[in-house]
């Protein structure tokens, strides 16, 4: 049974949460999608960690980095969902918590090209892009949040 949204800061973080949340992250961006990237960036300390469990273990993921860190407004990054979770609206969930967190302050994110039609739906629209972020074509879009 899956877990309501959480939410945590960074030093609320258990250390096992965040040993998952970048096992989560590294099974999807670098063995699932062959990115190979720096994902310590130091954006997550600064960051709200949303994510859901199936019992004690995360299987969907994002985090929410505070204006002027990122980009100008709040930025949405590291979406990421387990392979054996996908189609239950997981990361749905966490990005629609995530904006009502936020209501009425912009949101951009740096999607994967092949996403742009989920993010669109979600009510993202393009601001730039195509262009190719680690290698994979990505868009530049931003949700008004009102």
């Amino acid at each position: 049974m899956f877990s309501n949204v959480i939410k945590k800061s960074f030093d609320e973080l258990t250390n096992l949460e965040l040993y998952q949340i970048l096992d989560l992250r590294f099974k999807v961006f670098v063995m699932e999608q062959q990115i190979l990237y720096v994902d310590t960036d130091y954006k997550d300390v600064k960051s709200v960690h949303y994510f859901i469990k199936d019992g004690d273990q995360i299987v969907s993921y994002l985090r929410l980095i505070p204006k002027g860190v990122k980009f100008c407004e709040f930025a949405l990054s590291r979406i990421a969902t387990d392979p054996n979770y996908r189609s239950h609206g997981l990361a749905t969930q966490l990005i629609k918590v995530s904006l009502e967190d936020v209501k009425g302050e912009p949101i951009r994110i740096s999607g994967q090209a092949y996403l742009k039609d989920y993010y669109e739906h979600l009510g993202f629209e393009i601001v730039k892009g195509p262009y190719l972020e680690e290698d994979i074509l990505h868009y530049e879009m931003v949700h008004s949040n009102q």
